[in-house]
């Protein structure tokens, strides 16, 4: 592998390659191919452009910062017409054995240069054990043991361990010794997000501007929100997590008020996604970006009057509006109090840890039907809550890894405070205030988001 990267890193059109994998403009053509593929149903192509763009970048570039683009596409890239979930079609497009054989080649191919790359950083002696990697390992290992010794073993769990392990252990060691975390490498991230932004942004005006009977009587039937990838809970979490990234670029570009109108863009598309704990986080995690901006950012000036502006508008909307949103939070309120349906999943989760307190009954346990189901169907059914869903499934010695992993995340941050390293300390917090409610945070693809995030914090921890 050593000798093939060589010679492909030889010749003129190879630094044009690098110099293309390396833009921070790069997730903007990521987007318009996704969108593109999305709406035309070509899923397949938008998995090679993921995986022969991500291969290029393993081997390629020496900071792999530019990867984490493909993670975030990758999990938007299931179309509807193909989507094997009931909310979308219920199609056998993934079930197929051509696609399937396709896919499987993918992964592999993927894989064997992540391990590559692991590998050479080793070799190079840029591999660093830390904390959290010895966190990481022993989490990993309760997710390989869900639902050990319980009387209703599914082997699925194993699978599906494999699955977490390599989502939260794997993708951190692939990323922390292979990506440079300069001010621009979190430039790069933060335009990934943007872009990722658009492309949400984008889908949901579709949805709601095609969907018939998406709205009656004045109110919007969440319901109808669906993608192939997921539903209004999905897009939710995710335009959450994109509004740091938009804030940060405001703070670093010449022109950030334009981004700052922006910002105020995605966080109505967030509310409008109508999922609860969207609007929940929103709420917290938009005013903190903009009181951070408003005191450390650029444009000060025009960032006030557009800031104070946006308040006017604010208020004069809420003295028109006030019975319509007072009914509306209310509601809001009191279907958060009360769990908006989830109580019986959080019993059913303390009896499951009852019923098996070390272990856990595993991933695949019997539930009640779910809440919502997101794009693939290989995800089990789960109890919408991070600390019941690790004692449930993994017992009390998953809950145990898991808080060890919390703290010595909070001690990486701590030990270099930073505008970038905020920023990325706001979009993690966020993802796991939302899965106080929810289950992003194993949902793969989320995690693939998180671990690199956490190794990009790790990564940062001496870098001023």
């Amino acid at each position: 592998m050593k000798s093939a990267t060589k010679k492909l890193n030889f010749g003129k059109a190879a630094e044009i390659l690098r110099n293309i994998l390396s833009s921070k403009y790069l997730p903007f053509v990521t987007a318009a191919i996704t969108v593109g593929c999305y709406y035309l149903g070509l899923d397949l192509l938008t998995y090679y452009y993921i995986v022969i763009s991500g291969v290029a970048v393993l081997l390629l570039l020496d900071d792999a910062t530019p990867i984490f683009s493909n993670f975030l596409f990758m999990s938007i890239a299931v179309s509807k017409i193909n989507s094997p979930s009931p909310n979308a079609m219920g199609s056998d497009f993934y079930f197929r054995p051509a696609v399937l054989a396709q896919l499987i080649i993918l992964i592999v191919i993927f894989a064997a240069a992540a391990i590559y790359r692991i590998v050479r950083a080793a070799m190079r002696k840029e591999f660093r054990l830390s904390p959290v990697f010895f966190g990481l390992c022993g989490l990993s290992v309760t997710f390989l043991a869900n639902g050990l010794f319980s009387s209703d073993y599914n082997p699925m769990n194993i699978v599906y361990g494999l699955f977490m392990a390599g989502s939260f252990l794997g993708i951190f060691t692939l990323m922390k010794d292979n990506v440079s975390c300069t001010k621009e490498s979190f430039e790069k991230v933060a335009y990934a997000f943007v872009a990722f932004s658009a492309a949400l942004l984008l889908e949901l005006l579709v949805v709601y501007c095609t969907t018939e009977g998406i709205i009656q009587d004045g109110c919007v039937i969440r319901n109808k929100i669906t993608f192939g990838w997921g539903t209004y809970n999905q897009i939710g979490c995710f335009m959450v997590l994109c509004i740091p990234a938009v804030f940060y670029v405001a703070h670093k570009h010449k022109f950030g008020y334009l981004f700052l109108l922006y910002s105020m863009v995605v966080g109505a598309g967030a509310i409008f996604t109508m999922s609860r704990q969207a609007m929940l986080c929103s709420v917290i995690v938009y005013p903190l970006c903009f009181a951070i901006l408003l005191i450390r950012g650029r444009n000060k000036l025009i960032n006030r009057i557009i800031g104070g502006i946006a308040l006017v508008i604010g208020i004069v909307f809420v003295g028109i509006y006030y019975r319509e949103l007072f009914n509306f939070f209310h509601s809001l309120l009191i279907s958060l109090k009360t769990g908006s349906g989830r109580t019986g999943l959080w019993v059913k989760a303390w009896n499951n840890f009852e019923s098996a307190p070390l272990f856990g009954t595993g991933f695949y346990a019997k539930l009640p039907p779910s809440l919502n189901t997101v794009g693939l169907d290989i995800i089990p059914l789960m109890y919408h809550d991070t600390v019941l869903q690790l004692l449930a499934s993994c017992g009390i010695l998953g809950l145990i890894a898991y808080v060890i992993h919390r703290i010595q995340t909070i001690v990486s941050f701590f030990k270099n405070i930073t505008r970038e390293r905020v920023f990325i300390a706001i979009t993690v917090s966020a993802l796991l205030l939302i899965n106080l409610l929810d289950n992003h945070l194993f949902y793969i693809f989320p995690t693939i988001m998180y671990s690199s995030m956490i190794a990009m914090l790790v990564k940062s921890e001496n870098i001023k």
